[in-house]
């Protein structure tokens, strides 16, 4: 178990760099959190996206300049033929969380090998949501800003992007696949996720092999391990958090829109990329599974 002064350095460092939208100019790296890269090239990465096409629809949803690249940002669908669920995976919204990104083409070849996983279901990934971000291994974006703290006032193009999927969309579920410094993984669910749904997948990671993490990354226990429900305090909480500081996440966003969204945090610290990979594939699936059996009640 971490000490409490290695918490205590990290909460400083979290409310120095996180609890602002807009902290550099520039797609800074961390270099304080003790982040563990991941093999992440981006071109190939987006190549690998791009071979899925036979068995998905792959497009570009837009493009990000950036010292005289464009960066795209990708969208994978699996459309059913009379879809009665939507779900909507999110990926590489922080660019320098890799596990995330990563799981993306897991989560690919498990619907590729086995179509029906998905049956009755439009399975939508955007990915990464922060391409700039994810070739320059930052946080942030090509001007500075933390996307996922620009879900109220959607002055990021990156944040506007998911904002039109999901009006257009209107998911029945929402993933976002995350990491942070903790020790093992844990999920964040807003508030249109009932405790059942939680207990349910959280059982479903856990015996997939992932370690649940006994406290977040704030230091504070979660019982049961691996979940921090957030949001419970209502539209008021959420509304104190934007207004103090001007800013809101996806699962703030897509709660206030009766979205149940489900945010994964795999530990950044880990070395093997298996340990940090696998949690966010068997969460998809396992939400996979919920609707599937929603839409056949």
């Amino acid at each position: 178990m971490r000490s409490l002064a290695s918490i205590t350095a990290d909460l400083k460092l979290f409310a120095k760099y996180h609890l602002v939208r807009r902290v550099f100019d520039h797609p800074a790296r961390e270099t304080e959190l003790g982040i563990v890269p991941l093999a992440y090239d981006p071109a190939a990465y987006a190549e690998a996206i791009r071979s899925y096409a036979g068995d998905f629809e792959v497009s570009t949803l837009a493009t990000i300049p950036y010292l005289g690249t464009e960066h795209e940002v990708l969208e994978v669908v699996r459309c059913a033929r009379a879809p009665r669920r939507k779900l909507l995976v999110l990926a590489g919204v922080h660019g320098n969380e890799h596990a995330g990104l990563l799981a993306v083409q897991g989560l690919l070849d498990a619907l590729s090998a086995k179509p029906e996983l998905a049956d009755s279901v439009e399975v939508r990934v955007i990915t990464p949501v922060n391409p700039v971000g994810a070739a320059h291994l930052s946080r942030y974006n090509a001007l500075g800003y933390d996307i996922n703290r620009d879900f109220m006032r959607f002055d990021t193009p990156e944040a506007r992007v998911v904002r039109d999927v999901a009006l257009s969309m209107r998911p029945d579920f929402v993933v976002s696949l995350h990491e942070g410094p903790q020790e093992a993984t844990f999920m964040f669910t807003n508030r249109a996720v009932s405790d059942a749904l939680a207990a349910r997948v959280l059982d479903d990671v856990r015996d997939g092999g992932t370690t649940l993490a006994a406290q977040d990354y704030f230091g504070s226990s979660l019982n049961p391990a691996g979940h921090s429900p957030m949001g419970r305090g209502g539209w008021a909480a959420n509304a104190v958090w934007g207004a103090t500081l001007n800013m809101m996440s996806t699962c703030m966003w897509f709660g206030e829109q009766g979205v149940p969204e489900i945010t994964l945090e795999s530990s950044w610290r880990l070395s093997d990329p298996d340990a940090r990979v696998r949690g966010h594939v068997d969460l998809v699936l396992s939400v996979l599974k919920a609707l599937r059996e929603d839409a056949a009640a």
